[in-house]
């Protein structure tokens, strides 16, 4: 009986505080790519409030469209979002991946990618937005699809120049 306790002792903790460190979601995923950046001595990324929004935004814009793809079919930028939510960036990328089940294999997937990789190593980035959502944009589909929205704001000078 005491065994059978401290089991479901367990099993309630570690679901009710998502300790699951292969399930794709945000912490994780940042947790991954921060642990590859620690690697080469580069600062972590945070998550960042707007990306994350704007990575939703973009997100629906390919469910709403029926899309994946890096601009839309219609031309629209993936970075029309973030400005929308008002980052004020110096720089900014996109990663996307659809069809992962795990959140260690989606983040080794990107790292063999020169251009994901370039993304998540890059000294210019210092925010990250995550979206993620179950299937695909295109309809329904097994594994999870992921917009990974990169960015460094603007110095405060050079945001008040802009105005």
């Amino acid at each position: 009986m005491k065994n059978l306790l401290l089991a479901s002792l367990l099993l309630v903790s570690f679901t009710a505080y998502g300790a699951d460190p292969n399930e794709i979601t945000p912490e994780n995923v940042l947790r991954i790519m921060n642990e590859y950046r620690a690697q080469e001595l580069l600062p972590p990324l945070a998550l960042e409030r707007r990306l994350t929004q704007a990575a939703d935004d973009r997100m629906q814009h390919m469910e709403d469209e029926g899309f994946w793809s890096h601009t839309s079919p219609s031309g629209v930028s993936p970075f029309t979002w973030v400005r929308v939510r008002a980052y004020q960036f110096s720089k900014v990328g996109e990663n996307l991946a659809n069809g992962f089940e795990t959140a260690r294999v989606l983040v080794e997937s990107w790292m063999e990618s020169p251009g994901h990789r370039a993304n998540i190593m890059s000294p210019d980035f210092e925010d990250v937005g995550l979206s993620i959502i179950d299937g695909s944009t295109q309809g329904p589909a097994t594994g999870r699809s992921i917009v990974a929205l990169f960015g460094r704001q603007q110095a405060a000078a050079q945001v008040a120049r802009s105005h």
